[in-house]
């Protein structure tokens, strides 16, 4: 199995409320080109968090690939909100700390990530190539959950960047092998238009 993680393209971030976050228009433009490049890998499977940049980034994927973005709450960020005026550490740089109400500790976030990677090796097959529209906290987990270890080591993932893990059990090398880490890629029309922005201005 081929396991395609796609972070969502850049959002303009509700304020108070993920559920109203939109994408911008060059991140419309990044997860066209992130789609062009995995329809290219023809995937089998589209699944997407249920949170809106995320699922405007699926729909693009969807588009370019033929598939039907399926909903996994599983695939969303964690959801650590602050009291107001209040600063609370990182969820996973302090695992005892107790989450506001309405949030998930880091030991709840990594166990949803865990149950969902834990469906995905049951049902896997050689010729499966899937893509998850997800987010940044979703990667880290992974990334911990594959490679083991309790301290913290952040994944850099760009907007529209591309993890591709490979899930090949009873292999001698290890069951999971780490292709490309945060493949990203500059649409076309933005580096034209950040050229003629770099011309007009040396003229």
């Amino acid at each position: 199995m081929h396991l395609y993680l796609l972070r969502h393209a850049e959002d303009r971030s509700g304020e108070h409320d993920p559920h109203q976050d939109r994408l911008t228009e060059r991140g419309r433009r990044q997860a066209q080109a992130a789609a062009h490049w995995l329809a290219k890998r023809r995937p089998t499977e589209l699944r997407t968090s249920v949170l809106p940049r995320a699922r405007q980034t699926a729909d693009i994927v969807a588009a370019h690939t033929g598939l039907v973005a399926r909903e996994d709450p599983r695939l969303n960020e964690i959801v650590w909100a602050s009291f107001e005026g209040e600063l609370l550490p990182h969820p996973r740089e302090n695992r005892l700390y107790p989450p506001p109400p309405g949030a998930e500790s880091w030991h709840v976030f990594m166990t949803r990530v865990a149950t969902c990677m834990s469906e995905l090796c049951h049902q896997a097959s050689e010729d499966q190539r899937i893509v998850l529209v997800t987010h940044s906290g979703f990667f880290d987990a992974v990334n911990e959950l594959l490679c083991g270890g309790a301290s913290r080591v952040e994944l850099l993932v760009a907007h529209a960047g591309i993890t591709h893990w490979q899930y090949r059990p009873g292999d001698s090398g290890g069951a999971w092998l780490l292709h490309q880490h945060n493949v990203t890629f500059a649409p076309q029309s933005l580096l034209d238009h950040e050229y003629m922005s770099a011309a007009e201005l040396s003229a």
